[in-house]
């Protein structure tokens, strides 16, 4: 039992003798015990918070930037898929449409600023127009069996959207350019312009991402012997 105390020696003659050495070895084992037990400082809690907060802080900024970067880049990919099946379904009308009826208006509010582009054809005896609406930035169209809609219309039902409520047109033109050389009839070029973005609200105005996307197309219809 007294083999574990400090500086102590058990001879083999009986006798307790004690070292200097194996007391000096005591206290300091003595003394490293005691500052385990002691455990950390005020100084080092501090520091070792600091540290652990600004890691805590870059990996939070790097984890909300990939987040934030993320949502855009999905927004944007539905907004062109939205747009890219609104341009194809245009596109499939116009090439059926009666080649000698294209023409384009634009339509403008009080103040004279534009609140409407509009392109208008017939196809299949129905008279199509589609319109760009300036105020909701979005495209809309009406078909009627007896005469146009009015560009600058607003009453309900007379225009309906065409594309998503997320897609956000933020632009759109419809620009006929005559046709030449055609063997049968100078049939026009319709090019459709459009800036879309989207309209989900969880990104900020300052963020929306803007996509440009064109399409030509020509009327089929209508050919001459």
């Amino acid at each position: 039992m007294f083999q574990n105390i400090p500086g102590l020696k058990f001879s083999k003659k009986g006798w307790f003798t004690f070292s200097p050495e194996g007391l000096l070895f005591g206290q300091k084992r003595q003394a490293f015990d005691a500052r385990l037990v002691r455990g950390f400082t005020m100084i080092e809690l501090l520091v070792a918070i600091s540290v652990f907060s600004v890691v805590i802080a870059i990996v939070s900024g790097i984890f909300v930037y990939s987040l934030r970067t993320n949502r855009t880049a999905v927004a944007l990919i539905s907004a062109n898929n939205d747009a890219s099946l609104t341009l194809d379904q245009m596109a499939r009308m116009i090439r059926k449409g009666a080649g000698s009826t294209f023409a384009n208006e634009t339509a403008y509010d009080q103040g004279g600023v534009i609140a409407y582009k509009c392109l208008k054809f017939q196809y299949k005896g129905n008279y199509i127009t589609y319109r760009w609406n300036v105020a909701n930035r979005t495209l809309e169209w009406s078909s009627r069996a007896m005469g146009y809609a009015t560009c600058d219309s607003g009453v309900p039902d007379v225009f309906t959207s065409i594309v998503s409520e997320n897609l956000r047109v933020e632009y759109a033109n419809f620009r006929i350019d005559s046709g030449v050389g055609f063997k049968y009839r100078d049939y026009p070029k319709i090019t459709i312009l459009l800036r879309i973005g989207t309209k989900n609200t969880q990104i900020s105005e300052s963020r929306v991402p803007f996509n440009n996307l064109q399409t030509s197309v020509s009327p089929r219809s209508d050919f001459r012997d």
